[in-house]
């Protein structure tokens, strides 16, 4: 539950209850607060509760008379819980150690695992025996979608679109589909890439998971990957454990690119475009978690509004999160590119002192290949060590890695790696790598040093960046130095500088750069609009290159339906535009609406009240919903939600929000149907007055409120009121409270 208001304290307090419990000869003794009766207080704290992933048809809640959790067993009954059921929570629910536990705690109690949150206020109880709950599913579809559309004048257009798409179905099952669509012209030249890319059927067990299709390496979600080696298969079939399934897909890493120019970074992995970033003179910073995981290269070209490729540069990438999670699985399948039959094998485990992961591939020829790492998170005194080795062998060469990250903030903070003789089979060919970072905090300025060496790329990186706030204002600025990296001439180094400042919902940056003896500037300033259904932004852009000089309008906004960004601009006497759209198409029984992004592939159904004429709106799980509506909100996958995180966004309107979803090990293509509970607390005051300015007295009579002689009032609501009508001495008033000027409403006899 979440509750925007002050009630919050009051709720505090209530979850002291009246117990007397002993600890070490000490007496602790919890009595209910001055003001409040035992009998309010057992209605104070109120759980949604769960029983191997099924909801039970009623709250659980706390008792201070019977000093126990309690629970309606004949509403229970008469809605199939069974009798052995209802015993069971009896033995549980009077074991739980309620007043000890201050937010939320964690129990194993009669060979049950019980799981409760006074925070949330969920209670969990699942059998210890059972480490998965399986959990009900049925038809419902989750599509993905993303549009970039790209012109100019001078005979540019590119157009690049995908989709992932998520079929739920019956019995634990989902299918899965990746598909892209890529086509660029550039004056008499033309390109396209088309394809679906990834497909695949997987059904769900209790510990274990069957999976069968296409997989292509490049959707690979982002730092999903524990070891180097990750073959695509043409046709597979997988069968795993669940504990693979749950693998954090966390960003693993940044890189900084320099860039002369706006536009945009686009990034080939094997001929294939991946993504399309935008990119700003200066620095520019991407994480990993904008990449598909895993350790490959890449060729990342520099593309101006107007089409032309300004720079172009390999990068190695590294996003993989070594040592993550537990599970195995085990695949059977031909190769994508050499459509030879290989067998493939890994396992990820997790000790005390320890992570390790380990992969195998073995082809039907001489083929083969094999890796496995070590990791080992440490603290020696105050200063995190987390060293990875890995070793690669096939029928090739041996070869390996070795991966440093430690540092404090005090110290702060060194990330090493070297990748040597990687490319150890022909299912696995890559190049020897090389990378070092150092940063740290020096009051309000970080100083770094980054090198890389990729093939025959060398580039080294010292940047400085410094952040500053006072009076209201913002100002990040970054400055620093390349060499290497973006072009193979002798004159091969560029200097950078990046400033922004923010102050109120303003934000303006000023970018410079200097390379092969150029200065190229450029800037912009857009403004922040927010509403109670998401967030606009308006802005323009500039940048000057020698005799050339370019300007764009820009539009941007990020709500309830998806993320869209508008650009139109001339570079040059050459006219520009460019279209994006982010978002997510979600179907079911329940209904059917956009959404933004869920990357996996799960949502909540999350269906509004509408109350009265009032436009209201506030997030949930960070994600922007409107009033009297249906709204797809994404949520992680395999997790439980008892209730929906709610946040207010207008800060003129007090709301008390109640999400209670229900969710247990939510699935791949589910919509999980929420009823929101939402109730508005509006206080309207200030002083009534006439045309003439006079006060105005007597009685509301929508409320029954008063209005005292001088004018002053006071109307509390759980609905917008437009008008109210006064009666009194002076006669009968109509008074607008939509449009008050200095807390005076003007009111109208009649």
């Amino acid at each position: 539950m979440f509750n925007v208001t002050s009630r919050w304290s009051t709720g505090l307090l209530l979850l002291t209850p009246s117990v007397v419990t002993y600890a070490e000869g000490a007496r602790i003794e919890y009595q209910v607060p001055t003001g409040f009766s035992e009998v309010e207080q057992d209605k104070s704290m109120q759980f949604l509760a769960t029983l191997d992933g099924r909801p039970l048809p009623g709250t659980v809640n706390w008792s201070a008379q019977n000093n126990r959790l309690t629970f309606d067993e004949t509403l229970y009954r008469q809605n199939g819980v069974s009798a052995e059921q209802i015993v069971l929570l009896n033995k549980v629910l009077g074991q739980i150690p309620y007043a000890v536990c201050p937010n939320g705690c964690d129990y194993t109690v009669s060979g049950q695992t019980v799981s409760l949150d006074k925070v949330k206020q969920s209670l969990t109880i699942t059998d210890g025996n059972q480490r998965y709950v399986q959990p009900q599913t049925m038809m419902g579809f989750i599509h993905n979608q993303s549009l970039d559309v790209r012109t100019a004048s001078n005979e540019y257009r590119a157009v690049s679109t995908y989709g992932q798409g998520y079929l739920g179905l019956p019995a634990q099952s989902y299918a899965y589909l990746n598909w892209y669509y890529n086509d660029s012209k550039n004056f008499d030249t033309q390109t396209i890439d088309r394809g679906v890319s990834t497909w695949y059927l997987q059904k769900n067990f209790a510990t274990t998971y069957l999976r069968s299709g296409r997989q292509d390496s490049r959707d690979n979600a982002a730092g999903s990957i524990g070891t180097s080696l990750n073959p695509s298969f043409d046709q597979f079939v997988t069968l795993g454990s669940q504990d693979n399934l749950k693998r954090d897909n966390q960003s693993t890493g940044k890189m900084v690119l320099f860039a002369i120019a706006d536009g945009d970074y686009e990034f080939y992995r094997e001929g294939r475009l991946i993504r399309r970033l935008p990119a700003v003179i200066g620095r520019n910073e991407i994480d990993y978690n904008q990449l598909p995981g895993g350790f490959y290269s890449v060729e990342v070209r520099l593309v101006n509004h107007s089409g032309q490729v300004v720079s172009t540069e390999n990068q190695q990438i590294a996003n993989l999160n070594y040592g993550d999670g537990s599970g195995w699985y085990l695949t059977l399948g031909n190769e994508l590119d050499t459509q030879k039959s290989i067998l493939n094998a890994g396992a990820n485990f997790q000790t005390n002192w320890f992570a390790a992961s380990s992969t195998l591939l073995k082809s039907a020829g001489t083929a083969w290949a094999m890796e496995h790492n070590l990791t080992r998170p440490m603290q020696s005194a105050d200063v995190e060590i987390t060293p990875t080795v890995g070793v690669m062998a096939g029928e090739k060469r041996v070869g390996g890695y070795a991966n440093l990250s430690a540092g404090n903030q005090q110290l702060g903070r060194l990330t090493a790696s070297q990748y040597q003789n990687t490319s150890v089979s022909e299912f696995y060919r890559s190049s020897n790598s090389t990378s070092l970072g150092y940063s740290r905090q020096f009051g309000p300025t970080r100083q770094g040093y980054n090198y890389s060496r990729y093939a025959n790329s060398e580039r080294h990186q010292w940047q400085s960046n410094w952040n500053w706030r006072g009076n209201g204002v913002w100002a990040v600025i970054s400055t620093g130095v390349q060499k290497g990296g973006y072009n193979n001439s002798s004159n091969n180094y560029g200097l950078y500088l990046n400033t922004t400042i923010m102050l109120d919902r303003s934000t303006g940056t000023l970018n410079a750069a200097y390379s092969k003896g150029k200065l190229h500037v450029g800037g912009s300033y857009s403004r922040e609009f927010e509403d109670s259904t998401g967030t606009s932004y308006a802005g323009v852009d500039f940048s000057e290159i020698g005799r050339s000089n370019a300007v764009g309008l820009n539009a941007r906004r990020s709500g309830t339906r998806g993320d869209a960004s508008l650009r139109l601009g001339v570079d040059d006497q050459i006219t520009s535009s460019s279209f994006n759209y982010n978002g997510m198409l979600a179907a079911s029984k329940d209904g059917v609406t956009l959404g933004r992004t869920s990357p996996n592939g799960t949502a909540m159904l999350v269906t509004t009240p509408k109350l009265g004429d009032t436009q209201y709106g506030f997030k949930v799980e960070g994600n922007p919903v409107g009033g009297n509506g249906t709204y797809a909100v994404p949520m992680d996958s395999y997790q439980d939600v008892t209730f929906a995180r709610a946040q207010a966004v207008d800060a003129g309107i007090d709301m008390n929000i109640r999400l209670l979803a229900n969710v247990a090990r939510a699935h791949p293509g589910q919509l999980y149907p929420v009823k929101a509970e939402v109730e508005l607390n509006l206080l309207y005051n200030g002083f009534l007055v006439d045309s003439r300015g006079r006060p105005v007295s007597g009685t509301v009579n929508e409320t029954g409120d008063t209005v005292y002689p001088n004018g002053l009032f006071s109307v509390a609501s759980t609905t917008l009121i437009k008008e109210i009508t006064v009666t009194g001495k002076q006669g009968r008033y109509r008074c607008d409270l939509k449009q008050p000027k200095d807390r005076r409403y003007l009111c109208v006899a009649g």
